[in-house]
């Protein structure tokens, strides 16, 4: 186990103090253990505090796991708790470990990162398109920048019904001119999922296994989960609590792996110049994966990272310092890691509820002091978006208050309302009407999951305030004042 930085503790500390109130909630540890004594503290509240059952984290110093630790229930129904080694769907972290398999491939001669990947696919084609479709090279998949959408939902989970055809042509289906912008794709790293599978020459898993996993120390980590990971392995929860299957399976390549803190640990590290991760590609490829190859566009991904690598999204700070990381979202899990491979720092946060944002985003912002960074896009992001959402909720509740008063006003002074279908103002009743009704549906149908997922402690009194004041326009559309009543 590496020496803790204790040294790094005066620099952070003149950071914080530097920096505005509120991106200092939290004041800078003065030693590693005041460190991890904090994330305890942090993660035992949030559990609690956003319904979240389970957590693991790891700490990597120097290119070395520091430390690792499990919190709450792996499962609330057995109540059996999370272990240093329990097993996570990772999402979309999947997409890195793709990425170090497509370069593997390519330093092995076995893939040509600039051919189009049709021509390295036998008996396979992408959607018709108005663009050529020999454009999309595994370069341009790997970097989002093939002009494949992004298509959250309908994928196949297996490669082989990718490969047989089964899947909507939508979602293989060009949005823009290969090359021309960024747009995070599933899709994409499926198709390199598919491509992986067909020039490693068997099923994609064991090749994973044999040849990335295996080589960079991860053999509690796989593309298929089986009976040996399976009993190891966290039930998922929905935003609601609802449990969702252990063996949940994503579109293998977009998602697809299961993990644990230790081995995402190892995967952190190994991206350090000298660690274990030169068994799979050498340091200079291992560089390429973390170079900027394209500004980040589009909600949220706009929000979590300036720009994306190779499978990685990356940062870089005011002096100089590149931060690499990932995020993975499934039905019931998040999580996410972050590394700076210049030093070996690192973190990894695993959670088996769609809650745990704010949890993974506060130890984002904690890690960062602690190594005296800049403040990440991503906790930067969500200070701005929770204070939007506590400004909207007053602004909401305020106009809500200010056109109650006019028929509030009206009752007191002795007056009736005419009948609602009265001409009497009828364009700007119509307004009140129009606005209430998208009020009312952009909430529910849109707003409300994303900001419960994102913001969980302010949802609850958003959507309130949305509800009074669509209620108190819809009022106001039925209100019709009328002359006072004759006399007693």
């Amino acid at each position: 186990m590496p020496t803790p930085r204790d040294d790094a503790a005066p620099t952070v500390a003149l950071v914080a103090a530097a920096a505005p109130p509120w991106l200092t909630s939290q004041p800078a540890p003065a030693s590693f253990e005041a460190y991890t004594a904090g994330i305890e503290q942090r993660v035992h509240e949030r559990l609690e505090r956003d319904d979240v059952p389970g957590a693991a984290v790891a700490v990597v110093v120097n290119g070395s796991t520091a430390w690792v630790e499990g919190f709450g229930v792996a499962d609330r129904s057995t109540s059996e708790p999370v272990v240093a080694d329990t097993v996570f769907q990772a999402g979309s972290i999947s997409k890195s470990v793709i990425a170090w398999a497509v370069l593997h491939l390519a330093e092995t001669g076995r893939v040509d990162l600039d051919a189009p990947v049709e021509a390295q696919i036998e008996g396979w084609q992408l959607a018709a398109s108005e663009h050529p479709t020999d454009q999309v090279t595994p370069r341009r998949l790997l970097a989002h920048t093939a002009g494949l959408p992004f298509a959250v939902g309908g994928l196949p989970a297996s490669v082989d019904r990718l490969r047989a055809g089964e899947v909507d042509p939508a979602l293989l289906r060009f949005e823009h001119e290969p090359g021309s912008r960024f747009v995070y794709s599933n899709p994409g790293y499926a198709v390199l999922g598919l491509l992986i599978e067909e020039a490693a020459g068997r099923p994609l898993e064991a090749f994973m296994a044999e040849e990335i996993l295996g080589p960079l120390g991860m053999h509690d980590s796989t593309f298929a989960l089986d009976e040996r990971l399976a009993v190891r392995a966290a039930t998922g929860h929905g935003p609601d609590g609802a449990p969702v299957s252990v063996d949940w399976q994503g579109p293998v390549g977009a998602s697809g792996l299961h993990t644990t803190a230790p081995d995402l640990a190892r995967f952190a590290a190994a991206a350090h110049v000298g660690a274990a991760g030169a068994e799979v590609l050498e340091p200079e490829a291992v560089d390429r994966l973390h170079r900027p190859r394209s500004s980040t566009a589009g909600v949220p991904h706009r929000l979590m990272a300036e720009a994306a690598g190779w499978g990685h999204f990356v940062d870089t700070m005011t002096d100089g310092t590149v931060v690499v990381s990932h995020g993975g979202e499934e039905e019931g899990w998040i999580g996410g890691f972050v590394t700076v491979p210049a030093t070996g720092d690192g973190l990894v946060v695993l959670t088996n509820s769609r809650n745990s944002y704010p949890l993974l985003i506060g130890e984002l912002a904690a890690w960062a002091r602690w190594n005296g960074l800049d403040e990440l896009r991503m906790p930067r992001s969500h200070q701005w978006l929770a204070a939007g959402a506590r400004g909207a909720t007053g602004l909401l509740a305020a106009t809500a208050v200010v056109l109650a008063w006019g028929p509030l006003h009206e009752l007191r002074a002795g007056r009736r309302p005419a009948a609602p279908w009265s001409a009497h103002r009828w364009g700007r009743r119509s307004v009140q009407l129009a606005l209430a009704s998208v009020l009312l549906a952009g909430w529910w149908s849109v707003a409300a999951g994303l900001v419960t997922i994102f913001l969980p402690q302010h949802a609850a009194w958003l959507g309130v305030a949305v509800t009074v004041a669509a209620a108190v326009l819809v009022a106001r559309v039925l209100w019709v004042p009328s002359s006072p009543p004759d006399g007693p």
